[in-house]
C-alpha cells in the first residue's frame, strides 16, 4: 500500500513539470518589423489582439507575427518568457 502510495505522489509531481518546454541560456528578442504596437486599428469591435508569440521550430524559437481574433469568454492574456534554473522558455498566450 505504501508503495502505491508513493508512486501515485511520483507521477503527480512528474505531472506537473512542463514536459514539452523547450529550453534556452538567453531569451531572443522581437524583430523590429513584429512589433506589440504596429497591429492598428481594430478591425471590429470585438477584436482582440493575439501576438507576437514564439514557436519552437526546427531546433530554435522563432517568431510569429500577431493577429486579430474574435473575443472568446474572458480575457487574453499574452505569452511570456519564463526563467528557470534550465533556462528560459516560452509560455504561450490563453484565455483566462
Amino acid at each position: 500500500m505504501k508503495k502505491i502510495f508513493f508512486g501515485m505522489i511520483v507521477l503527480l509531481g512528474l505531472s506537473t513539470l512542463k514536459a514539452d518546454a523547450q529550453y534556452v541560456r538567453r531569451k531572443p528578442g522581437f524583430n523590429v518589423n513584429i512589433s506589440f504596437n504596429s497591429h492598428g486599428p481594430r478591425p471590429y469591435r470585438d477584436a482582440v489582439w493575439m501576438g507576437p508569440e514564439w514557436q519552437w521550430r526546427h531546433g530554435r524559437y522563432v517568431e510569429v507575427r500577431g493577429h486579430w481574433v474574435r473575443r472568446s469568454q474572458g480575457m487574453w492574456v499574452p505569452g511570456r518568457w519564463v526563467y528557470t534554473r534550465r533556462g528560459y522558455y516560452w509560455r504561450p498566450g490563453y484565455w483566462r
